[in-house]
């Protein structure tokens, strides 16, 4: 295909250096080496008296091909532009064409202080930035009084001049409301699409939803090709008192610029609410045409001036990305991007660029608060972001804790978290006041030789409940020392709440708590050690708990440790009810709270299973009940005080509380007539089932979907049938499109074994596609879904996940995998994370 000149065969090689008079009003410059004819208008001199310098022209290339952008870059600062303002002066001279139609730009640049170099650089599809420009600019070492505000004015302006937008809500922008519903339409009056619109109250944001059809304006606009997707719709939750509201728009050089402010006002009462069928307009949805996950350690508060990034991103659709970078205000840090990821690949089908997807980026972080933006950037040279979130660096020394310190990130977790204010405490009595019932929880403390500080913490917890209708049940087991004895009788004495009782002679803890618990008059009992504390809400949670369910049976809190100096740590974020865990392990441990009747119905503790006692009354009580009456309160409710001789601070310190925890679990599968053996695990924390399996081997039909990657499938292959000791299997693999010749002689050497089958299968490789066909061919009742990249590490692997499956009610048995360095790849599917299955 031959090229078209632009440039008039009579005007070639005539010229006009910029600057230089002229009286026709087009300039006439000479194409360049590279092609590109060039001219500035603005500015008439380098040496700058404000921050900002205006660069303001025009750009062709005598290809004919479309310029997208240009850019300035002064040092490691780039500011890049696309073409998108009309020369009506260049169309005539030129010629009428879409490329030459929009070929003005207009640049604001950040101006240094002193001396600097300045290169400007367009760029064509498919090629390298070219410098049309290079020379030495100046900027001033003061800025001139009042230049914020003359720019802000002149943007002001410029979006007035350029853009139309019309509000259809609110009808009031001073009406007193709790959310402020902003609807209307949006127009860049030269035809350019807007990228996005949002609003602004102090450093929060609140993206709108863009690009809602309008069929009112392609009437009224019909020469703008996005009138009639120029709708939008934001929802605002307002702070208290009086904010100040700014609307911005997001335009094609992907830089946020003000257009609307309001004062508005937050209310007690919602003064204007959409129509339901308007709603779902005001909940953002992502245009954007990446799929991307970013991990942020230790999001909201940054330490040393950087963060690490790590993550993946690729382009669902257009141009495949390049590379990535992060933004924070003015800095912009580069990233490393193209780092396999077969994860990510596996999960989106071998989608394009999926593979290649991590990135890694160490970005510089400025102080004070800042939007966070992380960028792609395709072949074109244009950035476009995936990613945006607020940051805050601090202002003074080094910012937040410490990464890699737990116990200080815990601490500031529950700085954050945890922290209750007075409005807090006034709600909680306002809801104490008003429940219909109020029950009354019995906590039962056993003591024995007690030490008197801790033995007052814990006395003092319980009297600072915010629910009142409580009573404490103190036993003492004999102790020979009565200091202890002597603190409780003196706060028994100011609070008739607190029952005491003194044994005679030592019987053991699963005793004393039964003397304890035959004190006890409430409907619910709580256990409390004698050196540890509960949080001053906890009776509170537990009540309005049951005020919602009030057949709950058993109800349990997620906990932590505490030590000598009243300083948290450990904690045990605890899952829902998980009856398998449960036989694991303790993990419902503290707090708990039992129906009293309950307690009683199982006869209490009993002392053969002392160190343990109370994980055997929790498993004979959960015997008696539905899994639907056990609930898990999600807050830390109990301190474990981790002294030297507590369970706390060492499983070692009582060996045979773990001994009684496995006997307890064995009598308890002995009770329920379920088949399996226990056995201790590793640190004396845990203990196994075993399961046995059936008296019939069931036969394992294991699907391994494969493409090429024959050294994978061979390791795979070979651990199944070397490791395992379970012999009654199938191998069936789903071969898709390998053009290795590795892999096809590993094939035909697979096919001599009888237990192996392998079907091809063309098209693309679609995971659910061929272990759907795997299993159409599969002989087994039980399937084993493979990767092609897996060995097996135990020979026992085939034999427990079978002995699983086979248990009643169990459908789907996983196993952990780990990666060659011994980190865990995969642990386990949890169900109903935002409604689908999450590992």
């Amino acid at each position: 295909m031959s090229q078209v000149s632009l440039v008039p065969p009579d005007r070639i090689g005539v010229g006009v250096a910029p600057g230089t008079p002229d009286e026709q009003a087009v300039r006439h410059p000479v194409p360049d080496s590279n092609g590109f004819i060039f001219w500035l208008d603005e500015p008439q001199t380098w040496r700058a008296t404000s921050r900002w310098l205006r660069l303001a022209g025009w750009c062709l290339h005598v290809s004919g091909a479309p310029i997208a952008s240009v850019r300035a870059r002064l040092r490691k600062r780039e500011f890049i532009i696309p073409l998108e303002i009309s020369r009506p002066d260049v169309i005539d001279y030129f010629g009428r064409s879409p490329e030459n139609n929009r070929c003005g730009f207009s640049l604001d640049v950040r101006m240094p202080h002193g001396r600097r170099l300045l290169t400007v650089e367009a760029q064509i599809p498919e090629s390298p930035w070219r410098v049309v420009l290079a020379t030495t600019v100046q900027g001033p070492l003061l800025a001139r009084p009042g230049e914020r505000r003359r720019r802000r004015e002149r943007n002001r302006a410029a979006t007035i001049q350029r853009y139309r937008w019309w509000y259809d809500r609110p009808a009031d922008w001073g009406a007193s409301t709790r959310i402020l519903y902003v609807s209307g339409w949006f127009i860049d009056t030269m035809g350019s699409p807007i990228h996005g619109i949002r609003a602004r109250i102090g450093r929060q944001f609140f993206p709108a939803n863009i690009n809602l059809p309008r069929e009112d304006l392609v009437v009224t606009q019909p020469d703008l090709p996005w009138a009639g997707r120029s709708g939008f719709a934001v929802a605002i939750p307002l702070p208290r008192g009086t904010s100040k509201l700014v609307l911005q728009y997001q335009g094609t050089d992907s830089a946020w610029r003000d257009f609307d402010s309001y004062r508005v006002r937050r209310g007690n009462y919602q003064a204007e609410v959409p129509p339901p069928s308007q709603l779902p307009f005001f909940s953002p949805t992502s245009k954007s045409r990446f799929f991307s996950w970013v991990h942020i350690p230790n999001k909201g508060e940054i330490r040393e001036g950087s963060l690490r990034l790590a993550g993946w991103c690729f382009a669902s659709q257009g141009p495949a990305v390049e590379t990535v970078r992060a933004r924070a205000g003015r800095r912009i840090t580069p990233g490393e991007f193209g780092i396999v990821r077969r994860d990510v690949a596996f999960a989106h089908n071998n989608c394009a660029g999926s593979l290649h997807s991590g990135f890694l980026i160490q970005a510089s972080i400025p102080r004070g608060r800042h939007q966070l933006v992380l960028e792609a950037r395709d072949a074109t040279g244009r950035w476009e972001p995936f990613f945006e979130t607020t940051i805050h660096r601090s202002m003074f020394g080094h910012g937040g804790p410490p990464l890699g310190n737990e116990a200080e990130i815990y601490a500031h977790w529950i700085s954050r978290y945890e922290r209750l204010t007075r409005r807090d405490k006034h709600a909680i009595q306002q809801q104490i006041n008003a429940m219909s019932r109020r029950l009354r929880f019995s906590i039962l403390l056993p003591v024995y030789e007690s030490d008197p500080r801790w033995l007052r913490r814990a006395l003092l917890s319980v009297r600072q409940q915010f629910y009142p209708d409580w009573e404490l049940c103190v036993v003492d087991d004999a102790s020979t020392k009565s200091v202890g004895w002597k603190i409780v009788e003196r706060y028994a004495s100011s609070d008739d709440r607190i029952k005491m009782l003194r044994r005679e002679t030592r019987g053991g803890i699963a005793a004393t708590s039964n003397d304890a618990l035959s004190l006890a008059t409430g409907e619910f009992v709580a256990l409390l050690d004698h050196d540890d504390t509960i949080a001053p809400e906890a009776l509170y949670l537990a009540a309005a708990e049951l005020e919602r369910k009030p057949a709950l049976q058993l109800i349990y809190t997620d906990e932590d440790k505490i030590d000598e100096r009243e300083q948290r740590h450990n904690p045990y974020f605890k899952p829902e009810w998980n009856p398998d865990l449960f036989l694991a392990q303790n993990y419902v441990s503290h707090l708990t709270f039992l129906r009293t009747d309950l307690v009683r119905k199982v006869a209490g503790f009993r002392s053969e299973f002392d160190g343990s006692q109370d994980y055997d009354l929790f498993l004979r009580c959960t015997a008696e009940i539905e899994p639907n009456t056990i609930v898990r309160i999600p807050r830390v409710l109990y301190h474990w005080r981790a002294l030297p001789q507590s369970t706390a601070a060492t499983t070692s310190a009582k060996n045979y509380a773990h001994n009684a925890a496995v006997r307890a679990v064995q009598e308890h599968l002995d009770t329920q007539k379920v088949e399996g053996k226990v056995e201790p695990r590793e640190f004396e924390i845990y203990q196994r089932v075993r399961y046995p399996l059936p008296v019939t081997h069931p036969l394992v039909s294991i699907i391994i979907p494969s493409r090429d990657q024959s050294a994978l499938l061979e390791k795979c292959i070979d651990s199944i049938l070397h490791k395992s000791d379970y012999t009654n299997f199938e191998i069936i693999i789903l071969e898709n499109n390998s053009v290795e010749e590795q892999t096809h002689e590993l094939y035909r050497r697979l096919r001599k074994d009888r237990r192996i089958q392998i079907i091809e299968s063309a098209g693309d490789f679609n995971f659910s596609r061929l272990i759907n066909l795997g299993a159409s061919n599969a002989r087994g009742s039980i399937f084993l879904l493979l990767n092609n990249d897996v060995e097996i590490m135990n020979a026992d692997c085939l034999s427990e996940l079978v002995s699983q499956i086979s248990r009643p009610g169990i459908g789907i048995v996983g196993a952990r995998l780990w990666y060659p360095n011994g980190t865990l790849q995969h642990g386990g599917v949890i169900l109903g994370v935002g409604g689908v299955s999450t590992p």
